[in-house]
């Protein structure tokens, strides 16, 4: 038997341009029932969440190409920073 208790459904994906130079580029608000974004990245990059976020490269590391899952606050906001370069980060709202 297969566990799908884990299992969630996309809603909303943000796009985010992530720069070195500016890590309060940030998504529109989630959804106020939104409890989980799953985020990739093409590349490695930082990501903060909050109300109003602005990461730094001291916040939480993503590797490019590889999903991670967040718990956030519903009406939260996610942003990105790059340590070197460029990438496109996709944060996808979650429901179960």
């Amino acid at each position: 038997m297969i566990d799908i208790s884990n299992a969630f459904r996309p809603l909303t994906t943000h796009t985010l341009s992530a720069t070195t130079s500016s890590g309060a580029t940030r998504t529109s608000a989630f959804n106020a029932q939104t409890t989980q974004v799953m985020v990739t990245s093409t590349a490695a990059c930082f990501v903060e969440f909050a109300a109003t976020p602005t990461a730094t490269t001291a916040s939480t590391y993503i590797a490019a190409n590889t999903p991670y899952v967040f718990t956030v606050l519903g009406g939260g906001k996610g942003a990105a920073i790059m340590g070197a370069g460029t990438a496109s980060v996709y944060i996808t709202e979650l429901s179960r």
